[in-house]
């Protein structure tokens, strides 16, 4: 069987569903947009009952890498692969089994956090001000 090797800390991020959206997720710019791995794709690997967890994507604008547009507006993406922008999962109240179209696993949102510097995960899951992302 496989054995998962995802850090403790990025586990909860794999309960959010992809997010798909014809804008950004965080600043609405319409385009160019990238779908974004909310956990790195090099960060190791989650089994479930012995088969791997997709990991989740989230609309974010941004050509490639590029932290900048020509006119230094900063692109989502960039700012995400710089640890500039990070996410993280939220679990609200659980679900009840006996509620219809309740889930055994409960319900939650994303938030996100910006940050003026590189931050690393760790450290920014301490930090206060995160937001909720609308995915909408």
């Amino acid at each position: 069987m496989a054995e998962s090797t995802l850090a403790p800390e990025l586990v909860p991020l794999m309960r959010a569903p992809s997010v798909t959206l014809g804008h950004c997720a965080i600043c609405g710019r319409a385009h160019p947009l990238n779908q974004h791995h909310i956990v790195r794709r090099g960060a190791g690997r989650l089994y479930r009952a012995g088969i791997e967890v997709p990991k989740p994507t989230i609309t974010l604008c941004g050509l490639g890498n590029n932290l900048s547009d020509a006119r230094g507006r900063y692109f989502c993406h960039g700012l995400a692969h710089h640890l500039m922008l990070h996410f993280r999962w939220v679990d609200d109240e659980p679900a009840r089994p006996d509620m219809p179209g309740a889930h055994a696993v409960g319900a939650g949102h994303l938030e996100y956090l910006r940050t003026d510097e590189p931050t690393e995960y760790r450290e920014a899951l301490r930090i206060d001000g995160w937001r909720r992302v609308l995915c909408r």
